[in-house]
C-alpha cells in the first residue's frame, strides 16, 4: 500500500490540505517551496525517508528513532528539532507514538491520522493559522496529547475511587488482582508523563531557536499542564499503594479473627479430649467409675470446664 501525505498549507485566512502520493509530492516543485507547511506522514518507508533526508535535511538517526524508540525524547539539531510523544489514546493499552520534525518554516509529523484530523481542525479554526509560526501547531497538537492524558488519569482516578470502595466490602482474590493491574496502569503512566515532561522541558531551552518571543507562554502554558498531570499520578500511584496497605491490613485482620476462633475451639475441646480419653483408659478404680450415676457426675464435669474456660475468656475480651 503506497504511503499517503498530507500537506497543509496557507490558504488567505485559513488553511488548504492537500492529499497526494510520496512520488508525487517530491515531483511538485511548487508544493514543495510553499512556505510554511505542515506535512504528515502516517509511517515511514524508503521513498518517505528519501523525501525527508533529500528535501529537508533530516538526519537518519532521527528516523531511526522514529521507527524504533518506544519513549518521548527531543533533539536538537541544527536546522529542525526532533520531538518524539509517546501518548495514551483512551487508555493505557491503547498506547500511541507521534513523531515530529519542527523546523523553522516547516513541521513534520509521522503518526496517528486520528490525531492529524483533530489537531488539523483545531488549526483550521483559527484566524490566521500560521500567522505565529509552525510552532502553533505543534503547540495545537501537544495540547491534544496533554488532553488525551488528562482523560486516562481521570478513568484511572474513577478506577481507584472504585476499589477503595471495594476493599471494606470484599477482600478476594480479584480484587488482588484488579489492584495489582490499576497499579500497573498507573505507574506506566507515570512513567510516560515524567518522560514527556523532560521533553518539554528540554523543548523550552531550544526554544529561543525556533520559537518566536511571543509564542513562548503557550508552551509555558503546556509544561505546567504536562507537570500538574504528573503530579496527579504521583498522588494517584501513593493513592493505589495505600489502598493495597488497607487490603493487606484487612486480610491480616480477617486471617487473625479466623485463627482466634480455631483457637478458641481447640483451648475448649482440650480439656474435654483429656477427661474423655482418661476415662477410657482399661484402668479399675477411676473416680466415679463404679458408681450408677458416674457417667452424669463426669459430664457435669466436662460442661462446667467448658462454661469456665468460655467465662474466662469473655473476661479477657477475647471473644
Amino acid at each position: 500500500m503506497e504511503n499517503v501525505v498530507w500537506v497543509v498549507v496557507p490558504d488567505e485566512s485559513s488553511i488548504k490540505t492537500v492529499k497526494t502520493t510520496v512520488d508525487a509530492f517530491i515531483d511538485d516543485e511548487k508544493l514543495l517551496s510553499l512556505k510554511p507547511k505542515w506535512i504528515h506522514l502516517r509511517r515511514i518507508d524508503d521513498k518517505t525517508e528519501e523525501l525527508l533526508v533529500k528535501h529537508f535535511r533530516i538526519n537518519e538517526l532521527s528516523l531511526e528513532d522514529c521507527r524504533s524508540e518506544g519513549r518521548s525524547k527531543v533533539e536538537a539539531f541544527e536546522d529542525y528539532i526532533f520531538l518524539l510523544m509517546v501518548y495514551f489514546d483512551g487508555g493505557i493499552s491503547r498506547q500511541k507514538k507521534l513523531c515530529v520534525f519542527w523546523g523553522r518554516d516547516f513541521i513534520i509529523t509521522v503518526g496517528s491520522r486520528r490525531l492529524f484530523e483533530e489537531a488539523r481542525k483545531n488549526l483550521s479554526l483559527e484566524e490566521e493559522p500560521f500567522k505565529e509560526g509552525v510552532e502553533k501547531v505543534l503547540w495545537i497538537i501537544s495540547s491534544i496529547v496533554a488532553d488525551k492524558f488528562k482523560v486516562v488519569t481521570t478513568i484511572l482516578e474513577e478506577q481507584g475511587d472504585e476499589i477503595e470502595a471495594r476493599v471494606f466490602k470484599e477482600q478476594n482474590p480479584e480484587l488482588l488482582e484488579d489492584i495489582s493491574d490499576l497499579s500497573y496502569e498507573i505507574l506506566t503512566l507515570r512513567k510516560t508523563l515524567k518522560q514527556l515532561r523532560d521533553t518539554y522541558k528540554a523543548v523550552m531551552s531550544f526554544s529561543p531557536k525556533f520559537i518566536n518571543p511571543e509564542n513562548i507562554h503557550y508552551f509555558r502554558d503546556l509544561l505546567d499542564e504536562i507537570t500538574i498531570l504528573y503530579d496527579r499520578a504521583e498522588t494517584l500511584h501513593e493513592f493505589i499503594q495505600n489502598v493495597l496497605n488497607v487490603f493487606s491490613s484487612l486480610v491480616s485482620f480477617r486471617l487473625n479473627d479466623v485463627m482466634k476462633t480455631l483457637t478458641i475451639f481447640v483451648a475448649v475441646l482440650e480439656p474435654l479430649m483429656f477427661i474423655s480419653s482418661y476415662y477410657g483408659m482399661n484402668v479399675a478404680n477411676l473416680p466415679f467409675a463404679g458408681t450408677p450415676y458416674g457417667v452424669f457426675l463426669i459430664s457435669l464435669f466436662m460442661v462446667v470446664v467448658t462454661l469456665s474456660l468460655l467465662f474466662f475468656f469473655k473476661r479477657k475480651g477475647w471473644i
